[in-house]
């Protein structure tokens, strides 16, 4: 009896184990990427919530002369602020440039950096704000999800290859 409980336990567990053992490729990042950036282009909240970690963190550091501002919130706030967000644009415009993925050494993680421009319409007034942003992905039920994003705004047209 005790040799069929462990084959048993082993068949239930071998899927989840195989899949834990996997690592993390940047084709997969890519894949998130691709997903969270129309999500968002269709401020769809709810598709994007899908592609986060419930330990998800949102940083947003915002640069002055003379001190760094920085914000931190979880996943329910930063959903409930962007759908408020999305709610009161007229016109929204979502483009990210100049990505790089890497894969830590283990294949458990992986982190990208980007440029992320948004330009949106308020109120018939319309603004561009220009953040580089650090994603950090982990596997957990064996697929990449988005841990923690940390944006800092930039002032000027700081990116790569800019030709400012």
């Amino acid at each position: 009896m005790t040799r069929k409980m462990t084959a048993a336990a082993i068949a239930l567990l071998l899927p989840a184990l195989t899949a834990a053992a996997q690592p993390m490729t940047s084709a997969q990042i890519e894949q998130v990427i691709a997903a969270t950036d129309a999500a968002s282009m269709n401020r769809d909240a709810g598709t994007l919530a899908g592609y986060l970690s419930e330990r998800f963190e949102k940083r947003i550091d915002v640069p002055s002369e003379e001190w760094l501002a920085s914000v931190k919130i979880g996943k329910q706030d930063y959903l409930e602020m962007i759908t408020r967000g999305w709610d009161r644009v007229e016109d929204y415009r979502y483009q990210r440039d100049d990505t790089v993925i890497h894969i830590a050494p283990d294949g458990l993680s992986g982190e990208s950096a980007s440029t992320i421009t948004e330009v949106s319409t308020v109120g018939g007034k319309t603004m561009t704000s220009k953040v580089r942003e650090y994603a950090r992905y982990e596997l957990e039920e064996g697929r990449p999800v988005i841990t923690r994003i940390q944006g800092h705004t930039l002032v000027g047209d700081t990116t790569p290859g800019s030709s400012q």
